[in-house]
């Protein structure tokens, strides 16, 4: 486990300095690792934000009312973030406010602007 020595904004990304990680070499060594941070450490996501986690198995229903399927998880595309529906079939839906309509975390639901048959 390590501690965050010091953390830096880079674009839209953080870049972070870990306790005893102090070479190049050492930082390589945790390439894949996971990273957990206690949910209460975390600030409240801005209006229309939302920590993906959070959107995990909501139902996606698109404008016409038709039920896609359930989020299934998140893509890093080179375009944008790419949201993973598995239903009766799988829909890759672009993250972006075009698509991504409506979220009501505590309905459970998610509605996007997205041809059911696409």
């Amino acid at each position: 486990m390590y501690e965050v020595a010091e953390i830096r904004p880079h674009g839209k990304h953080y870049v972070a300095r870990l306790a005893g990680v102090g070479t190049r070499e050492d930082a390589a060594r945790l390439t894949g690792a996971g990273i957990e941070v206690e949910r209460a450490a975390l600030p409240d996501p801005g209006e229309r934000q939302y920590y993906l986690v959070d959107l995990l198995g909501l139902v996606v229903r698109n404008v016409e009312g038709i039920e896609l399927g359930r989020v299934d998880h998140f893509v890093d595309a080179p375009a944008n973030r790419v949201m993973v529906v598995r239903g009766e079939r799988e829909h890759w839906l672009p993250v972006t406010p075009q698509h991504l309509r409506k979220v009501d975390r505590d309905a459970g639901t998610i509605v996007v602007d997205w041809p059911a048959d696409f």
